[in-house]
C-alpha cells in the first residue's frame, strides 16, 4: 500500500472523531444559551454572547428573528 494512502486511511478516523466533538460542543453551547428550551435562540437569549448578539441578524438566514441550531453552527464554527 502506498504510504500516502496509508496515512490518509489512518488519519480519516481522527478527523471524523474531532468533527463530532466540535459538533457536540456547539450543540451544548446552543442548549446553554437557549434559556426557554424552545429549540431556538432569540435575540435576547443571544445577548449573553456580545459577538453573537451584534451579528445576530447576519446569521438569521430565514429572517424570522431567531436562530436555529444550524444557523448557530454557522456562527460557532468560525
Amino acid at each position: 500500500m502506498n504510504p500516502i494512502h496509508f496515512f490518509i486511511l489512518c488519519a480519516l478516523p481522527v478527523f471524523s472523531a474531532s468533527s463530532f466533538a466540535i459538533s457536540d460542543s456547539i450543540n451544548n453551547q446552543f442548549k446553554k444559551i437557549d434559556r426557554n428550551k424552545d429549540g431556538f435562540l432569540s435575540r435576547s437569549e443571544a445577548s449573553i454572547d456580545p459577538a453573537l448578539w451584534s451579528k445576530f441578524v447576519s446569521y438569521d438566514q430565514d429572517k424570522d428573528g431567531r436562530l436555529t441550531l444550524s444557523e448557530y453552527h454557522l456562527y460557532a464554527s468560525k
